[in-house]
């Protein structure tokens, strides 16, 4: 399986009803900003959007507003589950949500490792606040991921070599 990586075109395609809920989440996001730098930022992103040439600036910009829209929940509650379908499927066309691809790409690939072993015990712990690790025993390995708000990661991985 390839690892996904983040579209490089300028163009991403969006449908009217995507666009029509980002051009109100972003005149929403403008009108909360002080900072003319960052007004001037989502501007270029509404104007992007309304011509569908979205350069990687924009997509990371995308990408933060999705990311703020999608983790509050506000998607769901304006939009509902088709809304924030629409919106998620965006989000993974921007660098944020590749990269959150990309990482559950490597822990799945930690976790086929782990193939016809047999599974002792699973614990979970507070890593701190909003994160968790997750550490799988079984009888060859010990693998511990973390889970946060950054995403999931495999922080270690022991073998038993007995």
């Amino acid at each position: 399986m390839d690892t996904p990586t983040p579209s490089t075109e300028s163009t991403l395609p969006l449908d009217d009803f995507q666009k029509a809920i980002l051009a109100g989440e972003i005149r929403a996001f403008i009108q909360g900003w002080t900072d003319a730098t960052a007004r001037a930022r989502y501007t270029a992103l509404l104007q992007a959007i309304e011509r569908e040439e979205l350069t990687e600036e924009c997509r990371e910009s995308l990408g933060s507003l999705l990311s703020v829209v999608l983790e509050s929940g506000r998607a769901r509650k304006l939009y509902g589950p088709a809304g924030e379908h629409a919106l998620l499927s965006l989000f993974h066309k921007t660098p944020q949500g590749a990269a959150l691809q990309q990482q559950a790409h490597a822990v799945t690939q930690a976790l086929k490792g782990l193939a016809g072993q047999t599974l002792s015990s699973m614990t979970v712990r507070s890593a701190g606040p909003g994160a968790w690790a997750l550490t799988l025993h079984t009888n060859l390995c010990e693998l511990t991921l973390q889970i946060d708000r950054k995403g999931i990661q495999v922080i270690s991985m022991g073998v038993d070599l007995s």
